[in-house]
């Protein structure tokens, strides 16, 4: 199977990645200065200054845009306005304001509360914008124009694929699939103000309250529609503890025999279904590891899981997000994996013993840390931990050691990146890796960068990075553990089969993006080695009465299915009744 595909030399394209949120790159110019990069900490920064001096407001539609405009900035600077709408097809407008002060002027100028005995006036992020009571006001004429229209609109994956099918190259394909399913700059800004909602109803309560986004919405590896993972933390910091100061704050011990973050969190939950505008459906799991708060944020669509002082998971995405950030091929190829699983169901949305996202995302880095003929891609993460100094310490809780080098400005040039292959190239080299991973007595650990020995006998075995004792994929069973190799070996025959240079219907990542059952019936419905499926015309008898009603139509239809299936596909052999269901269903709506 070891199959040569054409390599091509490095190229970093500036149209990739030069999207607000993948801002982490000067790119090297013809003096050969090095690469510059931005810490984790400055992206967040960043994004939570945006929420700070925003405000969220629901309208009529997108041409309610000249009107709001005009109405704010006769008090303060507008920056930008963009614009999108929700599930229910509400209409909202996310304005971005020169600083937090003029935000803070605006509401102070013009916002209003509603009068009625069954609302408690909460100040809130979110506001709507009503009708102008009496002669309409008129603004003058402005050039500045929205710069995001319907900035959260899903993909519509029939298109998708249609341009992945027109591409060049399956390199050139896995760079489309990413730039069109990651998270955008709207759906990023978006998760950050439900982060900034929390705050501002939290502060009255907790001293030095932040609520920081987690997980795939900030490590570089989320899609659109993800769910959004929450840490609230009121740690208290060192200026807040002076000595020298000598009024301290008197503060409440919590008693009882349940643990007092389960307390916190129950109250959390309550305040969120009582003065968070926009929340529903919130759920708690009190009693957990880690005690959550899951809820939906109707204004923005999104699915929020809120948990306390989970600094570790913060962490986690950073570390996750700096080795996503040292090449340009690593999370294009992150994102085909992870759809490729979800399309052969190795994957589900339902916590199960089936592998998740988190472990196919280290096994992929894990991959990208192999040494190749030209040099490794990624570092161990034991070499970002040698190189930490002391700006890189962190103590996550449990006294869980999260230290490792945060700037990557110090890392040297040929500890990563050495590596030209193209995307292509990696893709049938990462499913030829794990076909010929020795998942048996060997274990995926980033540390190292290379396989060491399971601890145990659990069919597959991932070292959590940050917590070396923990195995990230413990739940998965043997029987997955086994269609996870099946389906690797599927993956690297499908891809060295390109080697005859013939587009079909499924060519490059569309016959890995497929779903299974779709594959299957498209398998079973072939006719020979002529790669077309079954035409109606030839299954049915040519001369059909005409049928008025689709009652008539369809018991008429089956009959002529039965007759045909008799005579015309007795060479067809089905495993089991259910795809023969299956097919025979598929026939009967085409016919109809």
């Amino acid at each position: 199977m070891s199959v040569i595909f054409r390599t091509f030399k490095f190229n970093l394209h500036r149209k990739s990645v030069n999207t607000p949120y993948c801002k982490c790159f000067i790119f090297r110019n013809a003096s050969g200065s090095p690469k510059k990069f931005i810490t984790f900490d400055e992206v967040i920064a960043q994004r939570r200054a945006e929420a700070r001096r925003s405000l969220v407001v629901q309208v009529n539609s997108e041409s309610s845009f000249d009107e709001l405009y005009g109405y704010c900035s006769k008090y303060s600077i507008v920056n930008d306005v963009h614009h999108y709408q929700n599930s229910n097809n509400e209409h909202y407008m996310l304005i971005e304001f020169g600083s937090e002060d003029s935000k803070r002027e605006v509401l102070k100028a013009c916002s209003a509360h509603q009068k009625s005995t069954d609302i408690m006036p909460v100040q809130s992020p979110f506001l709507w914008f009503r009708a102008a009571s009496g002669t309409k006001e008129k603004f003058s004429n402005t050039k500045k124009s929205l710069a995001v229209k319907h900035g959260n609109s899903k993909v519509d994956e029939d298109m998708l694929f249609k341009e992945l099918l027109n591409c060049e190259s399956v390199s050139d394909q896995l760079l489309l699939l990413y730039n069109k399913t990651k998270l955008n700059d709207m759906d990023i800004r978006l998760r950050f103000m439900v982060a900034r909602q929390l705050e501002a109803i939290f502060s009255s309560i907790y001293a030095n309250v932040a609520i920081k986004p987690f997980g795939s919405s900030v490590n570089g590896f989320g899609k659109m529609g993800c769910d959004l993972d929450l840490v609230l933390t009121n740690t208290v910091a060192p200026e807040m503890m002076e000595a020298s100061r000598r009024l301290v704050f008197q503060e409440k011990i919590c008693e009882g025999g349940r643990s007092p973050w389960q307390r916190h969190m129950e109250l959390v939950a309550t305040l969120l279904e009582l003065r968070a505008p926009g929340v529903a459906r919130v759920t708690r799991i009190l009693n957990a590891r880690v005690p959550i708060v899951k809820y939906s944020h109707e204004m923005t669509d999104l699915d929020c899981d809120l948990c306390y002082n989970n600094t570790s998971g913060v962490y986690m995405s950073e570390l996750l997000w700096l080795l996503g950030t040292l090449d340009y091929r690593v999370q294009p190829l992150t994102f085909a994996v992870r759809m490729w699983a979800r399309a052969c169901s190795l994957t589900s949305p339902h916590p199960g013993r089936w592998i998740t996202n988190f472990p196919l995302t280290l096994m992929v880095l894990f991959f990208l840390q192999q040494k190749r003929h030209d040099g490794i891609i990624l570092p161990s993460l034991n070499n970002l931990i040698k190189m930490a100094g002391k700006d890189d310490i962190r103590i996550a809780e449990e006294n869980l050691n999260c230290t490792f080098l945060r700037d990557l400005n110090k890392l040297p040039e040929d500890s990563y990146g050495q590596s030209n292959d193209s995307l292509q190239t990696l893709l049938f080299q990462f499913f030829e890796f794990y076909a010929q991973f020795d998942f048996q007595d060997r274990a995926v650990s980033l540390n190292e960068g290379v396989a060491i020995r399971k601890p145990n006998s659990l069919p597959l075995y991932i070292v959590n990075p940050l917590e070396q004792v923990l195995n990230v994929s413990r739940n998965v069973s043997f029987e997955e553990c086994e269609r996870l190799k099946m389906e690797v070996r599927n993956a690297a025959w499908h891809l060295e089969s390109l080697l005859d240079g013939k587009k079909t219907d499924d060519w490059g990542i569309l016959g890995l993006l497929e779903k299974q059952t779709t594959r299957n019936l498209k398998k079973l419905l072939k006719v020979g080695n002529n790669h077309r499926l079954v035409s109606v015309k030839d299954l049915f008898v040519a001369e059909t009465p005409e049928v008025n009603t689709k009652s008539d139509r369809i018991s008429k239809t089956e009959q002529s299915i039965k007759d045909s299936l008799d005579s015309k596909t007795r060479n067809l052999k089905f495993k089991n009744t259910q795809v023969a269901k299956q097919v025979y269903r598929i026939r009967r709506n085409k016919l109809l």
